[in-house]
């Protein structure tokens, strides 16, 4: 149901009514709005109310200024607080992302962590109809596709039935800004919002602003478009779902299948292979063409793998002896090497994390480590052993790292295709068998790497 009011705001309760909701509060005016308009309903829609703050060490002093508002806020109105904390700009520099994807990913680990720590039942964000604006017009000019216009989610599923909602998502800015000024509630400033530097801001400034003086309802018809764009876009993948043929080791489709069908079937495709990021359209160009080749030929893709067309299909696999041999940035992703595959999965630090890395380990092909992500060295990387390696081994005691893995027993012909995680000789973790005493996890650990390793 949405609300608007002369003292209200828009604002949706589908995904929030009768739930325990965890706002995520920056101190922000937006924030500071949703935090205080659910606080203000929340009795009569049946929800808990908690918060989260997360501090991404950008901005010093007035960042941990910020996070003091917000605890003394929730102390102060008796609210519940889950705190986080990160160097944004050092992950950065370590994963070479930019600051504001790094931040996002942070922000995502925070939500992620209450939700799964059972904290709550929906992380609620203050998104609101300029930001949708924003993001819709980034994803445009960057090239997107219709799925990069269909804006923000209003819903995000995490586990099962609990995810990150946005309330606010239909709510003009000024209608926000009204709530804060008619109640006079206080709130912190970002400057960094003025550093035009940022991508969104530069929209914000120079594109948006302007517009919404000659069309002063542009973020609401943004809002609509966007919202008919995203529900094209499922109905069409929908489709595409159902003509999408998925085995054990690839999957296929027909093509003689309508372009958008075609698409999204190569999209969605290898999203099974956990590459969802690195399709271009010059990828989906080069499988299309595959219509007017004969049978057999072969098209090269991301992440090792291959296309292949076979009669009147398209077949998608990961092309033998396509694996890591080189050096790869040490970060989230899913990586094949000869002898197997490694997930790499980013978290943010909390107690229940802490359990995780005491219980990690694994059945039979499929092994699990998790180790302190800030205590890797800058630069350390992803490969295969080589000659020369050392590891000091959890517990201590350093090693040549060939005498390491004779002691665990592991055999020969896997010693070579085991990938480490390592800064020049060495080795901080040996995935699918144990981390050093470096990157153990400790009470004082704020974000872990959680590595799965599965042999073939």
């Amino acid at each position: 149901m949405n609300e608007k009011g002369g003292e209200s705001m828009r604002f949706d309760w589908t995904d929030l009514a009768g739930r325990r909701v965890c706002v995520a509060l920056s101190g922000g005016g937006d924030s500071v709005a949703l935090f205080f308009y659910l606080k203000e309903h929340a009795a009569e829609h049946g929800v808990t109310l908690s918060a989260l703050n997360a501090e991404h060490g950008i901005r010093g002093g007035a960042s941990l200024r910020d996070t003091a508002f917000v605890q003394e806020l929730c102390a102060r109105e008796g609210v519940p607080l889950f705190c986080f904390a990160a160097d944004i700009p050092a992950l950065a520099k370590a994963s070479g992302r930019g600051i504001e994807e790094e931040a996002r990913l942070f922000r995502r680990a925070c939500y992620e962590e209450v939700l799964r720590g059972d904290r709550a039942d929906v992380v609620a964000t203050a998104h609101h109809a300029g930001d949708n604006a924003e993001s819709v017009l980034f994803n445009l000019f960057r090239g997107a596709s219709l799925t990069g216009v269909g804006g923000i989610r209003a819903f995000v599923p995490v586990i099962g039935e609990k995810g990150i909602a946005r309330p606010l998502l239909g709510t003009p800015k000024e209608e926000i800004a009204a709530y804060l000024r008619e109640r006079a509630l206080a709130h912190c400033e970002d400057e960094t919002n003025a550093d035009e530097t940022y991508a969104r801001n530069f929209l914000r400034a120079r594109v948006l602003a302007p517009a919404m003086e000659r069309f002063p309802h542009a973020e609401e018809h943004v809002y609509s478009f966007s919202r008919d764009a995203r529900e094209d876009d499922d109905f069409l993948n929908a489709l595409a779902e159902k003509e999408l043929t998925v085995c054990e080791d690839g999957a296929a489709w027909s093509l003689s299948l309508p372009a958008p069908l075609f698409r999204r079937c190569l999209v969605l495709a290898m999203g099974k292979f956990g590459v969802v990021r690195d399709v271009t359209r010059v990828h989906v160009a080069a499988v299309q063409a595959l219509a007017e080749k004969q049978s057999g030929a072969r098209v090269s893709l991301p992440a090792g793998l291959a296309a292949v067309r076979e009669y009147g299909s398209v077949r998608l696999f990961r092309a033998e002896g396509a694996v890591q041999t080189a050096e790869i940035p040490l970060a989230a992703g899913r990586f094949a090497f000869a002898g197997g595959t490694l997930t790499v999965e980013e978290r943010a630090y909390t107690a229940e994390t802490l359990a995780l890395a005491e219980r990690a380990g694994g059945e039979g092909k499929r092994k699990t480590l998790v180790a302190d992500a800030d205590a890797f060295p800058a630069g350390c990387v992803l490969r295969t052993p080589r000659t020369g390696d050392t590891f000091r081994k959890f517990g201590g005691g350093t090693k040549p790292l060939k005498k390491y893995l004779t002691d665990k027993k592991i055999p020969a012909r896997m010693r070579a295709e085991l990938p480490v995680a390592a800064s020049g000789e060495r080795v901080f973790a040996v995935c699918g068998a144990e981390i050093a005493e470096d990157v153990k996890v400790t009470a004082s650990t704020r974000r872990v790497y959680i590595l799965t390793y599965e042999e073939k």
